[in-house]
């Protein structure tokens, strides 16, 4: 059985519409809401998803009829199932994109299908989350109604009268007073609890221990991150929502990331993080004395740095005028830095960016092996199964700013570093222009042996199956590289 399903349709590059609740077209034998809720408008999304399901072998003995129950291979009635979805920003900073958030974040039409199947598994037992948590800087209300997840949780609630727990993971949010300065944080109103996991001498940090990097997170003070890694000690803060789920189903939005490259399965679980002050995403100064914020060694940028620090000290403090003043002071000395060496990078959004994929994966070993109380343990504590929005996804500035990339394509994995890998593929990207993909470390932290044999899982695409290695993606699927990651990172 192949261990990545991706089924294709090139006719299905829109998302229907809220007018149906993204109810299915077809009334499907399994199908357990009645006639009543079927859409009078084409849903092929559904169609896709429920293909998707189909080519993956899941309960292929009762296919076709009523008792079929897919997700019943992954789920057991009784159990907790959180969703996990991309809800990033709720706007797309590339201004020449207005396609209600097509490309920046998981659409609900696809959301909707999975939890019919979760539904079906469970069998009127167990609970269903669906969460996760957005830039700080997101208004999470006006992203669910601009892309319709408000009707979505509608549907379940009060039509069905479905218990749906919705929630955002974030400690607190920010709000934008001007460009590069943010009102102090406001707690989040609805988030579960948190727990601190420490992975210390498992964390994909501690290779550079020795060096004792300075870690940063834009806008979060660093001392705040330093709190959770420093000397062998690293530690993340996260939402105990996840921790007490025994089953993730992870729906990302797979796009081009500044930091990262690419952002799929992996870097999606950066979302389960409650106090986001504990995920390094770089480390502090030029690539040659160790850092990867920048590449070259630059006094000006060096000062950028000290004045981000301060703006970022005002802001939280609510000293605006300060902060707006600061912020003005950095972005000088950063042009000033780039004129003279000629290196335009900066906050680590650039090729060079050693940190932002081990947080990533530390997060994605914590989803393994963290039990129910945050300790984390030798067996795998809970399965993970990404089902990837990929009818649209995101090329160019990504992630909060990328343009359309249609695809009308769902893929599904049961391993996110193999999802990834895949999605590499797709993307047109050169694997060993991606860390994760080049780190012994990162195979065993994420199941396997070797990278060997991650690249010769079998993928199923429509039907046709090949090994991972030998998978030939069509020339339309390349994607746009982020400005940052162009002429790098493409095969």
């Amino acid at each position: 059985m192949a261990k990545i399903t991706l089924a294709g349709n090139p006719d299905t590059i829109k998302y229907p519409s809220r007018e149906y609740d993204f109810s299915p077209s077809v009334a499907y034998p399994e199908y357990p809401w009645g006639e009543e809720y079927i859409a009078k408008e084409e849903n092929n999304v559904y169609d896709l998803v429920r293909e998707c399901l189909h080519l993956s072998g899941y309960d292929k003995d009762h296919y076709g009829t009523k008792s079929w129950n897919p997700l019943g291979d992954v789920i057991t009635p009784g159990q907790t199932v959180l969703i996990k979805p991309n809800w990033v920003e709720n706007k797309n900073s590339n201004k020449e994109v207005n396609d209600n958030l097509a490309c920046l974040v998981t659409n609900p039409s696809v959301v909707r299908a999975v939890l019919d199947y979760v539904f079906i598994a469970l069998k009127g037992t167990g609970r269903v989350m669906l969460a996760d948590a957005p830039m700080q800087q997101c208004d999470i209300q006006d992203m669910f109604r601009i892309v319709g997840f408000d009707k979505l949780f509608s549907f379940y609630q009060d039509k069905l009268h479905k218990q749906l727990d919705i929630y955002d993971l974030r400690k607190y949010s920010i709000t934008a007073i001007s460009r590069g300065v943010y009102t102090a944080p406001k707690m989040t109103e609805n988030s579960p609890e948190s727990t601190i996991v420490h992975v210390d001498s498992y964390s994909l940090h501690a290779e550079n221990d020795k060096f004792n990097p300075q870690y940063k997170v834009s806008e979060y003070k660093k001392q705040d991150t330093a709190h959770y890694h420093h000397n062998t000690f690293h530690a993340y803060e996260v939402s105990k929502a996840p921790i007490i789920a025994d089953v993730i189903i992870n729906i990302p939005k797979p796009k081009t990331h500044r930091l990262a490259g690419m952002t799929a399965a992996i870097k999606n679980m950066v979302g389960i993080t409650y106090e986001k002050a504990c995920l390094p995403h770089r480390k502090e100064g030029d690539k040659e004395s160790g850092g990867d914020t920048y590449m070259k060694k630059s006094l000006w940028k060096n000062w950028m740095q000290y004045f981000d620090e301060k703006k970022t000290i005002a802001s939280t403090s609510g000293k605006y005028t300060s902060a707006w003043g600061y912020d003005k002071i950095m972005k000088a000395c950063y042009i000033l830095g780039w004129l003279i060496t000629g290196d335009k990078y900066r906050i680590g959004s650039w090729y060079g960016n050693d940190t932002i994929w081990r947080t990533s994966i530390d997060l994605n070993y914590i989803l393994l092996h963290a039990d129910k109380e945050g300790i984390i343990r030798d067996s795998v504590q809970r399965k993970v199964l990404t089902i990837a929005d990929m009818i649209v996804s995101g090329q160019g500035a990504g992630p909060i700013g990328p343009h359309p990339k249609p695809l009308g394509l769902i893929m599904m994995a049961d391993n996110s570093l193999l999802f990834d890998r895949a999605m590499c593929e797709i993307m047109g990207f050169d694997k060993s222009k991606i860390n994760m993909f080049c780190n012994p470390l990162a195979y065993v932290r994420m199941g396997y042996e070797s990278e060997a044999e991650l690249e010769n899982e079998l993928i199923n695409y429509n039907g046709t199956v090949s090994n991972l290695k030998d998978f030939q993606p069509k020339a339309e699927w390349k994607f746009d590289a982020h400005p940052c990651w162009k002429g790098h990172i493409e095969k």
